[in-house]
């Protein structure tokens, strides 16, 4: 899988440099201070503040030293924590062209002198670090390519450090975001200095080193552990116990897209789609043309992670047919909580997605398909029951083009939907779940139009209700659509301020047709105090339930209909004229 990424991001780089990476990378927030030589002495040339926008993940880069921060903070950067130049893990550069702290860390006293000699004396004299055989002979093979440290300049800018960092104004040092310093010399010789750290702590641990014809192959640090502590990891089945070896120019290729996809996940472009170039987007975004090639997910956390890999066959962005939203239990859309503009023909996957993730999912969807449960920021369970439910087999079918089961999941978790937002009360969402339920069912099935059936069945049903004679059901779908009717009607008797919507568990979920009409008499002698209940149109409606007896198993579909259909029962003489 990474070989096939890598051979794409080598050619971009091999195309367009370092600049590739530090075009995209991110700093840290903090004060970046840039400190220029002048004869024999050093200045403060420049004080730059960044900060990124965590919501909207970005970062102003109008500042004319923000490449230069970038280039230089890029090279200057530790592998990771547990690989510092500071034993201490106080100072977080790699090199004496820099000098990163916490801004805490400098307050609080934490950083002294001892420390800062420490510091230098070990970039001064690596072997003093690199004691162990494999890393010191990985470094001195390096020193022969980069040269020996230049001491008298390395001790000009700890001095000029000592002096100073601790004379820095409060206004500077205030916060608890970075503190990074710049000495103002050539790009190239941060480059340098920033390999001769990088390349004896890029691979995961030096013990697993092996030298084979003079090259040394090791056990990348990316997205991998291994150590005493985790044996499990080993492979055990071979010789070799490291899962994988590779050598000096692989482990850096490897480091160098690892920090690009860092950049990418810095910024929330993590949707990484990769064939004969890398692009990213961010949750929510696609291909703006269609797609074969590789996909990862990636998520931010100390390192990048890589969430999810797939080759990717048939990605289109284009619907295999146009997908009609259909208004089937006739709301009113001026005065409903979804707008209007979600209704009618669409035929793209982007507004496929959008339009599930407002109507289903709350507008959680999105930003959730790969959140941990216990992670996710709302209450509402029965959302998040079914969001976890759908979650994977819908990315798969928007972002990969891969509709295995998409149809049986939200035929599944639309019916479950739909019943939690009633059972909560909120009606107004339930009606358009179930109008975005048939929909798709519509869309994916075909077959006889849900519009079509409420329509019919509904003047049908008008017609019988005012009758002069009670009447009776011609099929199960007047019946089943009936039941719902009757139990919206006799709960909406209820005096309480809130309407008991819970009370319709029972019948949406009755499986037994005896169950419902038991139900319904219960429900019936509760609110027969108000004496609309006693209306003819009631009346004929509730007659006809008791005399039917359904031939199929339980509509729960269909009742719902009912139960979210304006009640016919409360229908003007005017409106009964216009539907004759």
């Amino acid at each position: 899988m990474l070989k096939d990424c890598l051979e794409v991001f080598k050619r971009e780089l091999n195309a367009k440099g370092e600049k590739l990476i530090t075009d995209t990378y991110v700093p840290k927030d903090g004060t970046y201070i840039i400190v220029a030589p002048t004869n024999d002495a050093y200045e403060i040339k420049e004080i730059v503040q960044i900060k990124q926008d965590k919501k909207a993940k970005g970062i102003d880069k109008s500042h004319s030293y923000y490449s230069y921060i970038c280039e230089r903070d890029y090279n200057s950067k530790l592998v990771e924590m547990n690989k510092p130049i500071d034993g201490k893990k106080v100072i977080h550069s790699n090199n004496y062209l820099s000098f990163f702290i916490k801004k805490e860390n400098l307050a609080s006293g934490k950083l002294t002198d001892e420390i800062i000699d420490n510091y230098y004396n070990v970039l001064s004299n690596p072997y003093l670090k690199y004691t162990k055989e494999n890393a010191k002979e990985i470094y001195k093979s390096l020193e022969e390519d980069v040269g020996q440290v230049d001491i008298s300049l390395l001790e000009n800018i700890k001095t000029w450090i000592k002096n100073n960092i601790f004379k820095l104004d409060e206004e500077i040092i205030s916060g608890k975001d970075y503190l990074k310093i710049f000495f103002d010399y050539p790009i190239e010789d941060y480059k340098r200095e920033g390999k001769r750290y990088l390349i004896p702590n890029i691979y995961n641990n030096n013990d697993f080193n092996i030298k084979i014809d003079n090259t040394i192959y090791g056990l990348p640090n990316d997205n991998m552990g291994l150590n005493a502590k985790k044996p499990y990891l080993e492979n055990k089945t071979r010789n070799e116990k490291v899962p994988y070896l590779i050598n000096n120019d692989e482990v850096l290729l490897q480091g160098k897209f690892f920090d690009y996809l860092l950049n990418l996940a810095s910024i929330g472009k993590v949707n990484i789609y990769i064939k004969d170039e890398i692009k990213g987007y961010n949750n929510g975004e696609f291909p703006d043309k269609d797609f074969q090639g590789i996909f990862l997910r990636l998520k931010k956390g100390k390192e990048v992670e890589i969430h999810d890999y797939d080759v990717i066959t048939e990605f289109k962005t284009l619907l295999s047919k146009k997908f009609h939203f259909k208004n089937i239990l006739e709301l009113d859309l001026s005065s409903k909580n979804v707008s209007v503009e979600n209704y009618g023909f669409i035929s793209t996957v982007k507004d496929m997605q959008d339009i599930i993730n407002i109507v289903f999912f709350s507008k959680y969807l999105i930003n959730n398909y790969f959140t941990e449960a216990s992670d996710m920021s709302f209450n509402e369970s029965y959302i998040k029951n079914n969001l976890l439910l759908s979650r994977e087999t819908l990315f798969n079918w928007l972002y990969k083009g891969i509709d295995n089961g998409v149809e049986a999941v939200l035929n599944k978790i639309s019916l479950n939907l739909i019943k939690g937002s009633v059972n909560n009360g909120y009606l107004n969402k339930a009606c358009h779940q179930f109008n975005l339920r048939w929909s798709l069912n519509n869309y994916f099935k075909g077959g006889k139009d849900m519009a079509d059936i409420v329509y019919n069945i509904k003047n049908s049903l008008r017609e019988k209700i005012n009758s002069s004679i009670t009447d009776k059901f011609e099929n199960d779908e007047e019946f089943y659509f009936a039941v719902g009717q009757s139990v919206g009607f006799l709960l909406s008797k209820s005096r309480g301020k809130k309407k008991p919507h819970s009370l319709v568990n029972p019948f949406i979920n009755a499986k037994d047709n005896d169950v419902i009409k038991a139900n319904l008499i219960k429900l019936f002698k509760k609110y027969s105090f108000d004496e609309s209940v006693n209306s003819k149109r009631f009346n004929n409606m509730y007659a006809m339930i008791l005399g039917y007896e359904p031939e199929d198993k339980v509509n729960q579909d269909i009742i719902l209909a009912g139960y979210l259909s304006n009640n016919l029962v409360y229908e003007s003489n005017k409106e009964e004229k216009n539907h004759e």
